[in-house]
Parts: C-alpha cells; sequence; structure tokens
C-alpha cells in the first residue's frame, strides 16, 4: 500500500491573517490529492486563524509545528519559563487535533554543555504541558548554520536526548533538508527510524537549508525515504517546502507536486 502524502502549510503563498486565502490553498491543495497538513507556525495572533481554516475546509491535521523559542536556553529561569508558556499557549490553540504529532526545534546548539540543562529544563516544562493535551511530542533535528550556531547538534545526540525522558514520552522530527547538509540522510533514516515520528521533506543544493521543491535540488530523496519506510517509519510523507520568492502558487503547482512524490519508487508505485 503507497503511503499518506501531506503537505506543511508554509507552503501556501497567503498571509497567516487572511483566513480566507488560508481556505482556499486547503482546498486547493486537497483538491491536488494532499492526503492531509502540518500546520505550520504562524505568528500567535494568527493561530486562531489557521485552526479556524483547517476546521472550516475540514482537512485531516496530521501534525503541528509549535514556537519554541532561544529563550528556551536562557541561563535566566524566567525567561526559560516563558519560552515554554508561550510555547505551551500556542499549542493549546490547536489542542483539538491532538493526538498529532507537535514539531519543536532542537534550540541546544553551544559549545557549553551547561546551555544543554538550560534547554531541557525549558522542553520539561513543554513536554508535561503537551502531555497534558494529549499530543506527540517530536524534536526536530537541526540545520548546519555554521554562520549562526556555536556547533552543529548531530542527529545521534537528539535522538538520545529524546530518548532520556523515558520510553514513549518524546520521539523525533526527521528533517532530510537539515540532515543533507551535514550527515548521510540515507543512513540516518535507516539507524533512527524507530524514533521518528514524522518527517520534513524538500529538497536543497546541497549548502544551506533552502526548503526547494522536492525534485529541484541534489537531495536522492527517493533512497532516504526507501531507508525510512523499510526501517520502520509507519507516517505520512510530509512535505515542508516553501515556493521561490514572488511565486502565487496555483493548483498545477501542488498537483505536479503530488503526482511527483506519487510517481516516485518509495511508495509503492
Amino acid at each position: 500500500m503507497s503511503c499518506e502524502i501531506t503537505l506543511s502549510s508554509c507552503a501556501f503563498t497567503a498571509k497567516p491573517s487572511d483566513e480566507a486565502e488560508l481556505i482556499k490553498y486547503f482546498e486547493m491543495a486537497s483538491a491536488a490529492g494532499f492526503d492531509g497538513f502540518e500546520l505550520a507556525s504562524v505568528p500567535v495572533e494568527c493561530a486562531g486563524i489557521l485552526r479556524n481554516a483547517a476546521k472550516k475546509t475540514g482537512v485531516r491535521v496530521v501534525a503541528v509545528h509549535g514556537i519554541l523559542d532561544d529563550g528556551s536556553c536562557s541561563p535566566d529561569a524566567a525567561v526559560r519559563k516563558n519560552s515554554a508558556e508561550k510555547a505551551a499557549a500556542y499549542l493549546a490553540e490547536f489542542a483539538e487535533f491532538a493526538p498529532c504529532p507537535i514539531v519543536e526545534h532542537y534550540h541546544n546548539r553551544f559549545n557549553d554543555p551547561v546551555y544543554g540543562g538550560y534547554f531541557r529544563d525549558t522542553v520539561e516544562k513543554l513536554l508535561s504541558r503537551t502531555d497534558d493535551m494529549n499530543f506527540i511530542f517530536c524534536m526536530e533535528n537541526a540545520p548546519f548554520k555554521p554562520e549562526y550556531d556555536e556547533r552543529y547538534p548531530w542527529m545521534k545526540e537528539i535522538a538520545d536526548f529524546a530518548a532520556s525522558f523515558g520510553k514513549e514520552k518524546m520521539f523525533m522530527t526527521f528533517d532530510l533538508n537539515h540532515a543533507n547538509l551535514h550527515e548521510d540522510p540515507v543512513a540516518l533514516a535507516a539507524e533512527f527510524a524507530a524514533i521518528i515520528r514524522h518527517i520534513h521533506v524538500s529538497d536543497n543544493h546541497g549548502i544551506r537549508e533552502e526548503h526547494m521543491i522536492p525534485g529541484t535540488g541534489v537531495i536522492d530523496l527517493d533512497s532516504i525515504l526507501k531507508a525510512l519506510y523499510a526501517n520502520g517509519y509507519t507516517g505520512p510523507c510530509n512535505l515542508e517546502l516553501v515556493f521561490p520568492r514572488n511565486t502565487i502558487a496555483g493548483a498545477d503547482d501542488f498537483r505536479k507536486i503530488y503526482e511527483y512524490m506519487r510517481s516516485l519508487s518509495f511508495n509503492g508505485k
């Protein structure tokens, strides 16, 4: 049986404050064949608008991307608490879609391990809240940004971090675009499939994070996805792509992307 092909709402070329436009894009992408949607992070004041647009179109929500920020690693306990509370309040706007995965970025990108302790403190606070909402907590592997971050956290570090909270408490979102820049994503897919509950699929040129349309860059998506599904991953193939600047995505664009993903051999076609 072929897997589900789903899409992040970050692909919508619509303002997050425009409910009518969001509804149009949900309907357009659904008509193109997409089986469900990840709700991308939006400004806090737009969370209810995005939620309502998804509800009014009756689409299946497969994940919600959270907004945990760099304050999660602050030495100031009050700042860390505020970071966790903001992230929890944002996710509460989408609690009706539980038990879908929620996605948070791994912010421990410092050379000082003390900051890793600060991050863990924040995540523990947020995890207790998302547990109450019945979400599946997924920590996303980080991109390689040497001009911004002190270090690159390897996939194993993040997998070990997730596992350290205990069995069935925390999982991972595997972003192929991020992994392609610094590690072998095919090997990662095979090694860590058991802890992966959600994925982000897009393309790049192998230099930096770009979230290009699948098939337009250098990533061997088919081989990575084959390795994932062959090693026990059972979730949807979820596309987190962004159209080129000044592009207004149309029905044909979504249809072509969906058909391209269906044409790949990983899903049994």
